[in-house]
């Protein structure tokens, strides 16, 4: 009960938030007001967390609205992308290398600790595939998590900056109204999240659910639109999930390693979107929409972002879910070839 009335009044305080940074018309306004009422909570170590079955119902709704995106010629249109796709995710990991060494001299951590903490890959999966290696999971936790707080921060409000200076053209699909289509819709998106549970996908009940419903949609199959109230709902969720992440005990525990890693994580954001504009030269899209698709953020934050900024919300899904099966798949592979001698006893299970 006392855990029921905590989560209620967070929620309520986040969604109060979102309303009024949406009202001010800040970027991602439900998201970024929610993540931050729910930050001021888990600041004071107030436990914040969204219960797992509406987190994932959250994700897979929002995972639902990106597959209506999805016609036969946009998924034509991004297979002829999947090796620009597939390059992008091995430049974050790259970047992220040749980041880590400076990272573990100014942050007195080890190199695999370094390493694992820049991946752009799934807080919980770089912690685990991390901690194989010898490295800190507390460490590569908190780090992730300023990852995500930075991206989710900087990058929206930027975009939106320079929006003013480009075309932004309208999202594929636009949110529509409370239809009996809505349901089928909804269905097929919780079907496609626990199918991606199941066969163990990087944000799994998001990228499910954008596979199942893009090809059912891609076939005609399903024609509802998803509520702008319904997708306010799930930026407020997904917002709270993002604020709950920055404990004052958690960020205080290493903040020397929080130090260092803050100016390491801005290098590598640089470093995409310089590539995100050296792809603007070949890529029929705007810099915008290449800057969400080559961006080292979570996911679900930069689907929404490319959702509120009318760019190619279907695309950018699709960068972002191939750089997280790249880097969560093959993070451990790159560990054993680039690690230096001194740190090749430590793997457990390499």
């Amino acid at each position: 009960m006392v855990r029921t009335k905590r989560f209620a009044l967070i929620l309520s305080s986040a969604a109060l938030c979102g309303a009024l940074w949406e009202m001010a018309h800040f970027p991602l306004g439900w998201l970024m007001g929610a993540a931050v009422a729910a930050g001021a909570f888990a600041a004071f170590d107030v436990a914040v967390s969204v219960p797992g079955p509406l987190h994932k119902t959250s994700l897979a709704v929002l995972g639902a609205s990106v597959g209506l995106a999805v016609t036969p010629e946009v998924a034509a249109a991004m297979a002829g992308w999947i090796p620009v796709m597939l390059a992008a995710a091995f430049a974050g990991m790259l970047a992220a290398a040749a980041a880590a060494p400076a990272l573990a001299r100014i942050g007195g951590m080890s190199r695999s600790t370094a390493f694992f903490s820049l991946l752009p890959g799934g807080i919980i999966e770089m912690a685990d595939i991390g901690e194989r290696f010898g490295a800190d999971r507390a460490v590569i936790s908190v780090l992730h998590a300023a990852r995500v707080g930075l991206v989710v921060g900087l990058l929206p409000a930027a975009l939106f900056l320079a929006a003013g200076a480009e075309p932004t053209p309208r999202d594929e699909v636009a949110p529509g109204g409370w239809t009996a289509a809505l349901l089928p819709v909804v269905a097929a998106g919780l079907l496609g999240g626990w199918l991606g549970s199941l066969a163990g996908l990087p944000a799994a009940w998001l990228l499910g659910a954008v596979i199942l419903v893009g090809i059912l949609s891609s076939f005609g199959g399903l024609p509802g639109r998803v509520p702008e109230e319904l997708l306010a709902a799930v930026q407020v969720l997904v917002g709270v999930q993002l604020g709950a992440r920055f404990r004052r005990s958690r960020l205080a525990a290493v903040p020397r390693a929080l130090m260092a890693g803050l100016p390491a994580i801005l290098a590598i954001m640089f470093v995409m979107a310089a590539l995100s504009a050296a792809a603007g030269l070949a890529m029929p899209f705007t810099f915008s929409t290449l800057a969400l698709c080559f961006s080292i953020g979570g996911m679900a934050e930069m689907v929404l972002t490319s959702k509120a900024l009318g760019q190619n919300v279907a695309l950018v899904a699709a960068f972002q879910a191939v750089r997280g099966v790249v880097v969560n798949a093959t993070a451990g592979t790159l560990w054993r070839w680039i690690r230096p001698a001194s740190e090749s006893s430590k793997s457990s299970k390499g």
